[in-house]
């Protein structure tokens, strides 16, 4: 836990400068920091979850309650991050402040540090939601697509499975189905694939 938040100070005192006069919120990681045994990374936080400082609670965070529940798991045995830990934002035509994509220049600056809170946190698994983290830790043009709902290894060597991301779920419903199967494959397989 002390090197958890000697790595936030760290971020801290590195991205806080970059952005001069903007309050660019850094939101960290959360949940069972000490080899839990998935470490679920999406892209981004976005607007609830930079007031509350913590990742998936907004919309996308009910669907994670929906796996967790689906895993047998809490919040708690499991550790959650995002690759880029400010909000991506950009205005809209009428003028209100919306979540975008991170870019490849954000996704770039931040890699180093998640790879480096993979690293103390220590997790046995990881599943990365959608394809921002999954590009991040697989390389290459790897999309979500090709790749859900099977084991792969991630470019640090740990097993890492793929899942589109909670979202997508609410913005395209069709996926429904898919995400459902694909969380149970991982819930049949976990154990199989961390004992190896």
């Amino acid at each position: 836990m002390a090197d958890l938040k000697a790595f936030e100070r760290e971020c801290t005192e590195f991205f806080c400068p970059l952005w001069p006069g903007e309050d660019k919120i850094l939101v960290f990681g959360d949940g069972n920091s000490t080899q839990p045994p998935l470490m679920l990374i999406g892209e981004a936080p976005g607007e609830q979850e930079t007031l509350k400082r913590r990742p998936f609670v907004g919309k996308a965070g009910k669907n994670l309650d929906h796996f967790l529940e689906v895993m047998g798991m809490t919040r708690d045995s499991i550790y959650v991050s995002n690759v880029v830990k400010i909000r991506p934002t950009e205005r809209s035509s009428s003028g209100r402040v919306r979540n975008r994509a991170p870019s490849r220049e954000e996704i770039a600056l931040f890699l180093p540090f998640l790879m480096k809170e993979i690293e103390l946190v220590a997790p046995r698994a990881l599943v990365t939601l959608g394809n921002v983290p999954l590009r991040a830790l697989m390389g290459g043009r790897a999309t979500i697509g090709e790749l859900h709902g099977k084991w792969h290894t991630a470019s640090n060597g740990l097993p890492l499975y793929a899942l589109y991301h909670p979202a997508a779920v609410i913005y395209r419903r069709e996926l429904t189905q898919v995400y459902e199967d694909d969380v149970r494959a991982l819930r049949d397989s976990l154990t199989i694939q961390t004992q190896k």
